[in-house]
């Protein structure tokens, strides 16, 4: 788990609080487009080491990205970056996710795999290339199956990941995984970016936030600009009373 402490820098008399990693990680964000560009400029300034994974590491694309993350951001290849790294964020095309996984599966034992990849659902889009009958994040867990697999900001927009500010109100940021001390540690990071976290199971529930991205992406694709918008969930909204045993579905032995 990452530990915060409250650094307070007076200025012309003023207190700023910051909360800053006592103990940062090495988080290689494989993908340099604008999701990925966002999220490795978060991680950057919410004090960690970030590595960039780019097909083309000598390019100016990925330089630009790096002098815009700052921070002591880099980049090198993919496989290079997932090496070297503890944290591994997954920002790229799923098409080029398979090969990418499989052919650095060993550098992936252990590590968490903090999955922001969506994959056309094939009962969706059954004409879109490498659609996929389950998700993204349970093909990942099965290829990488040592890893940690947490399905993370899949429902997000980059603007938004840049600065939550722009969503006028909280935005919360569901998690799906198996491994429930991996999902804690995501929910950290997330909550550093300032977002709020919820938990929503394993990661078969992927397919459902995956399907979610799809209704995200829809008034985007059909040029509805000025209809686009966040997900929002509210905790503690539940009727007074409601226990197991009256939940509809509800495991009841």
């Amino acid at each position: 788990m990452i530990l915060h402490r409250n650094i307070a820098i007076a200025i012309t008399g003023l207190f700023i609080f910051a909360s800053t990693p006592a103990l940062a990680d090495v988080v290689a964000v494989i993908g340099t487009g604008r999701m990925g560009s966002a999220l490795g400029l978060r991680f950057a300034e919410t004090g960690h080491t970030v590595i960039y994974g780019s097909r083309n590491p000598n390019s100016e694309k990925a330089a630009a990205v790096v002098a815009r993350t700052g921070n002591g951001a880099r980049v090198d290849t993919s496989a290079n970056a997932i090496a070297e790294a503890d944290i591994v964020a997954l920002v790229l095309l799923w098409r080029a996710t398979e090969d990418l996984i499989k052919s650095n599966v060993d550098n992936l034992d252990g590590k968490i795999i903090f999955d922001v990849t969506n994959a056309p659902i094939r009962a969706i889009q059954p004409d879109r290339e490498n659609a996929v009958d389950t998700s993204a994040g349970q093909l990942i867990q099965e290829w990488a199956p040592k890893s940690k697999v947490v399905k993370a900001f899949n429902t997000v927009g980059y603007h938004i990941l840049e600065n939550p500010a722009h969503a006028g109100g909280p935005v919360t940021v569901p998690l799906v995984g198996n491994d429930l001390p991996a999902m804690e540690k995501v929910a950290e990071l997330v909550q550093a970016m300032g977002f709020e976290t919820m938990i929503l199971g394993g990661i078969e529930q992927a397919h459902v936030l995956e399907g979610m991205a799809l209704l995200y992406f829809a008034p985007y694709a059909q040029g509805r600009f000025d209809e686009a918008f966040e997900y929002y969930f509210r905790k503690g909204t539940a009727p007074t009373g409601v226990n197991s045993s009256r939940v509809r579905g509800a495991d009841t032995e």
